[in-house]
């Protein structure tokens, strides 16, 4: 189909020179005859590329050894950064859950052995009854493929009992013993999900934002029947639907507590009977799910394990060999604490999860690379001071509130470029951000941190971009025909109504490449509704203004953003550098489109000389103030930097706010990555300094 537009096309733009030859045309009418064949043009290039995307072949296998190969790079790198084997990994140890949280084991082996087909994995290796779920450290793989006859796990335990990095340690099992055609693990965040999304369409805009690669059409030789409201399936749905990711679903208990009987329900109703699964959550949460009056509504077909708290010998042989070994000065630091690891202490308490553990050693031990300028780490004894801290939230809090300045005490080779108060004032308000209007979600997203601008000052930015552009054109245009501008506007109000209707735009979420959408036909109307407008207000000027505008709103609302390669994950600041190049892209795009606007007018007014006399500053301005409109219009960067201006100025953040991020993940360890997003190393740590108040004094030196 697209080689016959493309064959039409050519044969109207052959035909239209022909006859501005054979009639001598002018210039105008010349421009005139020529411009309504772009639209077959444009028609004719898009079908030929939609021709050539149905017509090449998927490699689903491939594609799915591709998307391997980035999840388990994405996490490898997380893992080291948040110094997982630094001096080596904190033992996480585990029990089955309670009886009435799971299901009965013999209907969990009846529901596997009742699937079609064979059942998952080698029944002669499940188990006999739940208690054999047992386990710690690397067993959990087996836990989930070997011993759970459906495949189906949840994960409980305490706060900082290390449920996030024993699901990424199953991840990376998974990934290990992975074999062709197995579904590759992906880890999810609950939090961001609203249960009344559906959960698929939810997981695909992750799996899209993660991995870029993946918003690919599905070709009609793989994609399956379902569709979402934009249109066919893309990659990502396309491999959700057939089950070859296998959801890793991270923070349950951080979803509204009113809305988990709905998860667990839309849970339920979304994966099939086959379908592998994980899911972590806070006990008690869970608990109370499950225990709310009515009906009650679980994980359907899951066994549950329950984390352990960290036995006292372990939190000490950690502390002691992060301190630099058993009979070292700073190891001995730890003696009084240690004695009281065993007790129901305070400090017993809160050092036995690895979230504890990690805090105080962070907190308390010397770094060797310290700065000779940097005051002396403070002693571990004033954790056992009852009258300080009589429990062990009071210590969990001290905990929390004196990581921040740990973690930005100078040292080498990397001396952090910020203050402690300038880094304490700038988490305070990213928690509290996090906190008032995302409702509480640990995805920090910087394409959203221009919703900390009040509305009033976004609305004044559009009105000036607005006000300079009318007064501009106003002044270019003093003696402009009534009637060309008339056809201007009609054809960008027809085609910003119909594009508007069509819903070809999806505002929001960064991207990182540009392409002209689908539906092809939908685009090209829009060019010839811009034309019918035109006609109806001046046959010549109202067909070229109408085409022009058209073509503008093509651009405008008929790209959209994508990068193809599977192999590699894109995180903020990758996602950051490649929608700063879509911006300037945009920038230029329509910034010669409107130069070619410009130019068309001037010469059906005047000729070419009307086009440079008197008026040659204010065209290219014009220019520019269009494909800045453009660029704000169709990526996230633009508003990003006016909101980080105006943060900085407001003294709320640093001016380079994405290096700051980037600095408090890789060398501080305040921050986590997952997927294009960061969080705060734990949940807890947002809430505790989402809580706090911002201590500013008048001589405090502005964010760097």
């Amino acid at each position: 189909m697209g080689w016959i537009y493309l064959m039409l096309s050519g044969v109207g733009l052959i035909t239209a020179l022909v006859l501005a030859q054979r009639f001598d045309f002018g210039v105008a009418q010349t421009i005139g005859t020529a411009l309504p064949t772009l639209a077959p043009g444009y028609l004719a290039w898009a079908a030929f590329r939609a021709d050539r995307a149905e017509a090449d072949p998927v490699d689903v296998d491939k594609l799915l050894e591709q998307l391997a190969v980035a999840v388990r790079a994405q996490w490898d790198n997380e893992a080291e950064v948040r110094r997982v084997s630094d001096p080596y990994p904190l033992p996480v140890a585990w029990r089955a859950a309670d009886d009435d949280l799971t299901e009965d084991w013999s209907q969990l082996e009846a529901l596997a052995r009742a699937w079609p087909g064979d059942p998952p994995g080698a029944p002669a290796r499940w188990l006999a009854d739940a208690s054999g779920l047992a386990g710690r450290d690397a067993e959990i793989g087996q836990v989930l493929s070997e011993r759970v006859p459906t495949r189906r796990l949840v994960i409980l335990g305490e706060p900082g009992a290390g449920k996030t990095v024993l699901l990424v340690r199953l991840l990376q099992d998974l990934i290990a013993r992975r074999v062709a055609g197995d579904p590759v693990p992906v880890l999810f965040s609950l939090a961001s999900w609203d249960p009344h999304q559906p959960l698929k369409d939810w997981m695909a805009g992750q799996l899209c934002r993660a991995h870029p690669g993946l918003t690919t059409a599905a070709p009609a030789s793989v994609a399956l029947t379902d569709t979402t409201d934009a249109g066919p399936s893309d990659l990502a749905l396309y491999l959700l639907n057939a089950g070859r990711i296998l959801p890793l679903f991270d923070g349950f208990d951080e979803l509204p507590p009113a809305r988990h009987a709905t998860a667990l329900d839309m849970l339920n109703r979304a994966l099939p009977a086959r379908q592998s699964v994980v899911l972590t959550s806070r006990t008690g949460p869970y608990r109370t799910a499950l225990t709310r009056p009515g009906t009650t509504v679980r994980l359907n077909g899951a066994a549950a394990i329950q984390l352990l708290p960290l036995k006292a010998e372990d939190a000490a042989d950690y502390l002691r060999r992060d301190a630099g070994g058993l009979h070292t000065p700073a190891a001995h630091r730890w003696n009084r604490v240690i004695s009281q690891l065993d007790a129901a202490s305070p400090v017993g308490q809160a050092l036995a999860t690895p979230l504890g553990v990690f805090l105080a050693r962070t907190i308390y031990n010397p770094r060797p690379d310290s700065a000779p300028t940097s005051p002396p780490a403070p002693h571990p004894d004033e954790l056992c001071d009852t009258t300080t801290y009589p429990d062990h939230s009071s210590i969990n809090t001290h905990l929390f509130q004196a990581f921040i300045p740990a973690a930005y005490t100078p040292h080498q080779p990397r001396p952090p470029r910020w203050t402690v108060e300038q880094a304490h004032r700038t988490f305070v308000f990213l928690a509290q951000f996090q906190q008032n209007q995302r409702a509480g979600s640990p995805n920090l997203s910087w394409w959203e941190f221009s919703d900390a601008i009040p509305q009033r000052t976004n609305r004044l930015v559009g009105g000036l971009l607005l006000g300079l552009t009318a007064g501009l054109i106003v002044e270019l245009s003093g003696g402009i025909a009534v009637r060309l501008v008339i056809g201007l506007v009609c054809g960008l109000v027809f085609g910003l109504v119909h594009e508007a209707m069509a819903g070809a735009m999806a505002a929001g979420a960064p991207g990182v490449r540009l392409r002209l959408s689908r539906p092809i036909y939908s685009n090209s109307l829009t060019i010839a509704v811009g034309a019918v407008a035109g006609v109806a207000v001046g046959v010549v000027a109202g067909v070229v203004a109408g085409l022009a505008a058209g073509i503008g709103v093509v651009l405008l609302y008929g790209l959209e953003t994508y990068v193809p390669d599977l192999t590699t994950t894109s995180g903020p600041i990758t996602l950051l550098a490649l929608e700063r190049r879509t911006f300037l892209v945009c920038v230029l795009a329509f910034g010669v489109w409107g130069m070619f606007v410009l130019a068309v007018v001037t010469v059906l007014l005047g000729g070419i000389e009307g086009a440079l006399v008197g008026k040659s500053a204010v065209g290219p301005v014009i220019a520019l103030v269009i494909g800045l409109g453009a660029g704000l219009d169709q990526t996230a960067w633009g508003f990003y930097v006016i909101g980080c201006a105006y943060l900085a100025v407001r003294r709320k953040t640093p001016r380079h706010l994405m290096a700051f991020l980037q600095d408090a993940h890789e060398h501080r360890g305040v921050l986590r990555q997952a997927g294009a997003f960061y969080q705060f190393r734990h949940i807890d740590l947002q809430r505790h300094l989402a809580a706090q108040q911002q201590h500013l004094t008048q001589n405090t030196s502005p964010p760097n």
